[in-house]
């Protein structure tokens, strides 16, 4: 059976800029560009008619900007995907609030854009192309035993933000700011929560893949680290491990500045 195109809307205020994506933008038979519009009041009155499924939508426009916009349709029309895009990178980390598809600097590069389409059929089709992909089968069990200080505690695998190594303790960090100490290594939990999506991204450090919110970069790109959407806490990212994580988000649809 034939995949329906995705139902797009072109969002920018700049005509030619405008013009260079939507004649991109025709290259792809996964997107049907249902409107063009150049101004945020008139994409918010002619949402209720469109039927919508995807924003390409430009950052910096009169009225109201893209992030205001993208905060109006999050709230209005949760349904709706977000492609952002804008000719300054710095608006990166303040678009990932919105959890958008994707974030895209002009000039437009169309295998850029490609990625973007691929990641809003993932969200929007579970497709890339007429082709379906394999969805990653969501784990049996929520919750796992841990030998702990005090015993073997069950703790729900969701509930936890991050896991660090101090000294030579190792602490299970979880929502409500509560940390186990654990009587396993990290190797061991390592293994033990590798089924549960999670990934060892410096010598000290695992995460929950799935609770990543961006990668950082710092220091002219030197170092990395990882912001999570539960935590304020930065996470290092070892350099060796920054195009391990970069291909695991990309397999998750998580976004990758």
């Amino acid at each position: 059976m034939a995949i329906e195109p995705i139902r797009t809307i072109l969002v920018d205020d700049e005509k030619l800029s405008a013009d260079a994506t939507m004649a991109m933008l025709t290259k792809f038979p996964e997107i049907n560009v249902i409107a063009y519009i150049d101004n945020s009041p008139e994409l918010m009155s002619r949402l209720p008619e469109l039927n919508a499924e995807l924003l390409i939508l430009d950052i910096e426009m009169p009225y109201n900007n893209g992030m205001n916009v993208a905060s109006f349709v999050n709230k209005k029309y949760p349904n709706i995907e977000i492609i952002f895009c804008t000719g300054h990178a710095y608006f990166a980390a303040d678009c990932y609030d919105f959890e958008p598809v994707d974030f895209i600097t002009k000039p437009i590069n169309e295998a850029r854009l490609r990625r973007a389409i691929e990641r809003a059929q993932r969200k929007l089709r579970n497709t890339i192309g007429d082709i379906p992909i394999e969805r990653k089968p969501e784990s049996k069990s929520k919750k796992i035993g841990i030998n702990a200080e005090g015993g073997y505690q069950i703790i729900d695998v969701d509930s936890i933000l991050y896991i660090e190594k101090k000294g030579r303790k190792i602490y299970i960090n979880t929502k409500g700011k509560k940390s186990l100490v654990s009587k396993y290594n990290l190797t061991q939990l390592e293994e033990i929560l590798q089924p549960h999506d999670f990934f060892r991204c410096h010598q000290s450090f695992i995460v929950p893949i799935r609770k990543i919110r961006y990668v950082k970069s710092n220091q002219f790109g030197k170092t990395y680290s990882i912001i999570l959407r539960e935590s304020y806490d930065e996470i290092p990212l070892s350099r060796g491990k920054h195009a391990e994580i970069k291909e695991k988000l990309s397999e998750y649809g998580i976004k990758f500045v």
